[in-house]
């Protein structure tokens, strides 16, 4: 009598056209057990087995699953290409709009900075006004020696009373001061 031919997993799951663990399902579903296990743990099963398993997945209602299985991937696989596709054409409607923003922005930027430049040019003018102003009120003062630096004179303390009076200019100079700013505006 001649030994029978048994078959492993793999050899079952490759004529069947399966993955393991479809098999592993439909062995449990169906209570195959393996003819022989070996000790390393490796599984071999009868002809009728197999021959079981390969015309359940090749021409029975397996196949019919594994079809149905297979046009559900696909759909599956469409939906998600087609997700995937909405969902690139929405990043780059968004892009366009941040890069739309950041033109608008930049653009502003540039105006705020050249604001910026302008006052800090009419500072610098006003300063210098002030600084010529300051000094041409002094030579009609005649406070002339006094230097004027920044804005301001040498003076920090106020003139005490002996310098007061020093300063006092006479009713002579008094006139010729009444005199000469009358002269200028009404002159």
């Amino acid at each position: 009598m001649t030994e029978e031919k048994l078959y492993t997993i793999s050899e079952i799951i490759k004529d069947a056209g399966i993955a393991r663990s479809t098999f592993d399902k439909f062995a449990e579903a169906n209570n195959l057990r393996p003819v022989k296990t070996e000790k390393r743990g490796k599984k071999f099963y009868s002809l009728k087995d197999k021959e079981f398993v390969v015309k359940h997945y090749i021409s029975g209602k397996g196949k019919e699953e594994k079809e149905k299985f297979t046009n559900h991937k696909a759909e599956k696989h469409d939906e998600i290409v087609e997700l995937l596709r909405e969902q690139v054409q929405q990043l780059k409607q968004a892009n366009e709009q941040l890069v739309h923003d950041n033109d608008i922005l930049t653009d502003q930027l540039k105006a705020k900075d050249e604001q910026i430049s302008a006052a800090h040019q009419l500072a610098d003018q006003a300063q210098k006004l002030h600084l010529g102003l300051e000094r041409q009120v002094k030579v009609l003062t005649g406070d002339a020696d006094k230097p004027v630096v920044d804005g301001e004179t040498s003076e920090s303390n106020p003139p005490s009373s002996d310098q007061k009076s020093a300063e006092e200019p006479t009713d002579a100079k008094k006139a010729t001061h009444q005199s000469w700013w009358h002269n200028i505006f009404h002159g």
